[in-house]
């Protein structure tokens, strides 16, 4: 399923910058910062859209990607963007990812998260749609 998650700033992040490294460091799981090469330096999974208030972003997610798991692959910097979980749920998603060769996308999509539809973000002005 197709959808977006509108990311919200945090006091140190605004929510184009969180939005960013949410993807890159979900692309981090797949080829680690240990391990890559030049090339994956702006790597990311999930396109960024922005409102036109110039202010909020959401990803545009597809609950069905699968996201393989590189053994090498850490969570650390990824967890500290979402300090909004719970404790005992973060520790949670933590295990399942590094206990899985894959996961699809939307088996980590935390409680805390709401997948937004197409038509939801044209009610809430996010696409401007032409009128014929």
């Amino acid at each position: 399923m197709h959808g977006y998650i509108i990311i919200l700033e945090l006091p140190h992040m605004t929510s184009e910058q969180r939005s960013y490294n949410i993807s890159r460091e979900l692309y981090n799981i797949t080829v680690p910062l240990a391990v890559q090469e030049d090339y994956h330096k702006d790597g990311t999974v999930f396109g960024v859209v922005k409102h036109p208030d110039g202010i909020q972003t959401a990803l545009h997610i597809d609950t069905d990607y699968l996201i393989p798991v590189h053994p090498l692959a850490t969570l650390e910097k990824l967890v500290t963007l979402f300090p909004e979980i719970p404790e005992q749920e973060r520790t949670m998603l933590q295990s399942f990812v590094l206990h899985n060769r894959a996961f699809p996308f939307g088996m980590i999509v935390p409680s805390t998260s709401t997948i937004r539809d197409y038509e939801y973000m044209v009610e809430q002005g996010w696409f401007i749609l032409d009128e014929l």
